[in-house]
């Protein structure tokens, strides 16, 4: 059996007790105070377990008495059959302050107040009682769940106790305790009851009271026809498998939430279909199972199809698969393949016409609506999976589709602009308005700035992303200096392919920030926010560092970082700054299984990156070149294409591509919502046919999560019905009429007073 919530409790008071040795004597009690009352109901549950004396009328056979009899009991001349562990003195209607205030303690509290002298107080640690509440959701000295904070959820709470502790910790860990939880807890339903019994068939008996067992026997016979002591869960599971008669809502119900009942899908897995007909396919995991195995094989296969051939058998793929992404082994993240292929179908579309190439602004303007649309589904498809094998296939097929677009794309890009770089103009310095802070992401492309923009605007604040171009070559230390603002002509041509200062030194970090603090621009380190009437420059994210160490493997770590850097603006915003701008200094390529290598001689180099190197003067050499942004008589040379001078690179820039140059500037306010009390905020959207899982933080009482085809007005909403959501956790949303398949709406966070908190657009049923 796994630890359950009483145990969870009984280590908290033990904990309670603990003292260093070396510092005090040992605590002769541990006192409870509880003015509510509110742990009267499991104190007979916890008395079994440790020893406890209860202030009150006087019944010794209970363990209950006056003030002066616990204090005899305390002092041992009275024996109260406690041992010899210090008791655990539970004072229900009494406040720790009562007991503190020795002057005003009340008379029949008198006798045991200098207990608190030689005693440890089990209070949390604002110094107050412990409520239920508090102690099951307080992480550092409590229990830590995620328990509701609405007015119904407390009021259940006292009443759910003593059904409560036998519950185990592992199950409640993943959930919100809310009051529908505490509600069945109380009155358990027959579904219910099932579904719990199958998750596992050893707990349920010993958590229900003899009359519960033989009511939910009877129920099974009766309503489900079987019986759980003699036909056993194997049965059952293949009953439920069927969906015949009742049984069809028992699997309803758990595939609603499969999650809720993990032991199930093992059941499932490890029961299979035996000799019976396999009438409902999509109820057995080894049916999934088995097309994951196919569909691997299928796209490991995809190596040796042309881009074409590719596109139209990733659409048929995606026929046969996609109802899999709505079953309950999709809901349970058994489907990584059939969701990666969501993704490949989204490439093959956006990666069946090249860029527009007719001049560099027709192509910019194509990549900044469509192409970047083509890198993000490259990596969300790479994402999707784990396992080595997965992988491997999953990236045959992206390379399939992804990489003659991508390198169309840049030679078109390297064609535009020639040797000279001709129209190209990087985007301007970062401003030096007042209120203004400056947020510098290295490497970040502009497909990852539109999921923080995203992860932004869920979370009500005002998000514009553009676009402009990075200096050449797309490095670090040459485009990361053409940024920082910093006073006219205090940066030049340096050693090889850096800035340098008047003084002839490269432009590394520490001259970056000296200039700029010279300029008057505060550089903010750490969590600093600084002076938010003046102007910024910080940095966030470790975007290239994972690129450059983990390889096409970033593409699964990407979300993380993401959440990193939101949160390091959100927290300038809130420390006062009127705007946050976002700048970066490039992109970059990512290619599974790495990039060409093309030889560049050694000889004709001063430096040399991945893909773009500095030629010594007078140097020739057959790859394309393009002028140096710090000194126009430089010469850089450039890999071709999607190519790289370094072996075995899935990650590099430097080049010349629309990943690498077009890179994103962003200007990020608080927003009508942003001022909002709480921040609410819209995490995540998934879509599983028709019903949609939002995950969202930060919400307070009051609020719901609704589906509108106007984020404005309630009359527009088309969920089956809106869902109260509070604090941090998922909701599920479903959409029952099917003729909103493919129309766009809004996931809408909504206050109590009608007013829309955050907002997100989505595709109905998709998501691309």
């Amino acid at each position: 059996m796994s630890e359950t919530v009483l145990d969870r409790i009984i280590a908290c008071l033990i904990d309670a007790l603990d003292y260093n040795p070396d510092a005090v004597v040992a605590p002769v009690a541990l006192l409870w105070p509880d003015e509510d009352a509110q742990w009267c109901q499991a104190m007979a549950r916890i008395g079994e377990r440790v020893p406890v004396v209860c202030l009150g009328e006087f019944a010794p056979s209970a363990r209950r008495g006056p003030a002066y009899w616990i204090r005899c009991v305390v002092a041992r001349t009275v024996d109260a059959g406690l041992g010899d562990r210090p008791p655990v003195v539970y004072l229900p209607g009494v406040s720790r302050s009562q007991l503190r205030a020795v002057e005003d303690c009340p008379r029949n509290l008198a006798p045991i107040a200098e207990l608190q002298y030689r005693s440890q107080w089990f209070s949390n640690p604002h110094d107050r009682d412990w409520s239920v509440r508090a102690l099951l959701a307080e992480r550092e000295h409590g229990l830590g769940l995620s328990v509701g904070r609405d007015t119904e959820t407390k009021a259940m709470l006292g009443d759910a106790l003593p059904r409560l502790l036998g519950q185990p910790m592992d199950r409640l860990a993943a959930r919100v305790l809310d009051a529908a939880f505490f509600r069945d807890l109380i009155e358990p339903d027959p579904v219910g009851s099932l579904l719990g019994w199958l998750d596992d068939p050893g707990s349920l008996p010993a958590r229900l009271d003899r009359a519960q067992w033989t009511a939910f026997v009877q129920t099974c016979k009766a309503d489900y026809g079987f019986d759980p002591n003699g036909d056993g869960e194997v049965t059952a599971a293949r009953k439920l498998a069927r969906r015949r008669g009742k049984w069809a809502l028992a699997w309803e119900r758990f595939a609603e939430v499969p999650e809720h009942w993990p032991g199930i899908y093992e059941l499932l897995a490890r029961t299979g279909p035996g000799g019976l007909l396999v009438e409902d396919t999509d109820s057995w995991p080894q049916v999934n199972t088995g097309a994951e195995d196919g569909l691997r094989a299928q796209l490991a296969a995809f190596q040796a199809l042309t881009p074409d051939k590719a596109r139209s058998e990733v659409a048929l793929l995606d026929a046969e698969h996609s109802p899999r992404r709505s079953t309950v082994w999709g809901k349970l993240d058994k489907a990584p393949l059939a969701f990666a292929l969501e993704q490949l179908t989204s490439l093959a579309l956006l990666t069946a016409q090249p860029l527009a190439s007719g001049d560099l602004a027709q192509m910019v303007a194509d990549y900044e609506t469509r192409g970047w649309r083509a890198d993000d589904a490259a990596l969300r498809a790479l994402a999707a999976v784990d396992t080595s094998a997965d992988w491997s296939g999953v990236c045959s097929a992206v390379l399939a589709m992804y990489r003659t677009w991508l390198e169309a794309g840049a030679k078109a890009l390297l064609s535009l602009i020639g040797p000279t770089a001709g129209g190209y103009r990087p985007g301007p310095p970062a401003s030096t308005s007042p209120g203004t802070v400056t947020v510098f992401v290295d490497g970040l492309r502009l497909d990852v700035a539109h999921r923080l923009a995203d992860r932004l605007a869920g979370a009500g604040l005002g998000v514009e992303v553009g676009t402009s171009l990075a200096a050449l070559p797309t490095v670090t230390h040459t485009a990361k200096a053409a940024l920082v603002p910093v006073a006219d002509a205090a940066l030049r041509a340096g050693p090889k392919l850096c800035a340098a200062n008047s003084n002839g030194a490269a432009a590394e970090i520490d001259v970056l920030r000296s200039l700029m603090a010279a300029n008057g621009v505060q550089v903010l380190l750490g969590s600093d926010t600084g002076d938010p009437s003046g102007t910024g420059w910080t940095e966030a994210g470790t975007l290239d560092e994972s690129g450059h160490r983990t390889g096409a493997r970033l593409a699964q770590f990407l979300d993380g970082d993401v959440e990193g850097i939101a949160g390091r603006i959100r927290g300038l915003l809130d420390a006062g700054w009127a705007r946050v701008d976002v700048v970066t200094d490039h992109g970059w390529i990512l290619l599974p299984r790495g990039m060409e290598k093309v030889e560049l001689p050694v000889a004709t180099t001063a430096a040399k990156k991945g893909r773009c190197a500095r030629l010594k003067p007078g140097a020739s050499v057959d790859a394309p070149t393009v002028p140096w942004f710090w000194d126009p008589e430089v010469r850089i040379a450039v890999a071709s294409g999607i190519t790289c001078f370094e072996a075995n690179k899935s990650y590099e820039h430097g080049g010349v591509s629309p990943q690498e140059c077009f890179v994103p500037r962003m200007t990020v306010t608080l927003g009508d919502a942003g001022r909002a009390r709480g921040r609410p905020e819209i995490l995540a959207v998934k879509w599983l046919n028709l019903l949609c899982r939002v995950e969202v933080d930060g919400v307070g009482d009051g609020v719901v999560v609704d589906l509108r085809a106007m984020p404005g007005d309630p009359r527009t909403s088309i969920a089956e019905a809106a869902q109260e959501a509070v604090g941090a956790g998922r909701i599920s949303l479903i959409v029952p009429d099917e003729a909103h398949q493919g129309e766009g709406a809004f996931v809408v966070l909504v206050g109590a007073d009608g007013k829309v908190l955050a907002q997100r657009d989505v595709t109905v049923g998709s998501n691309r």
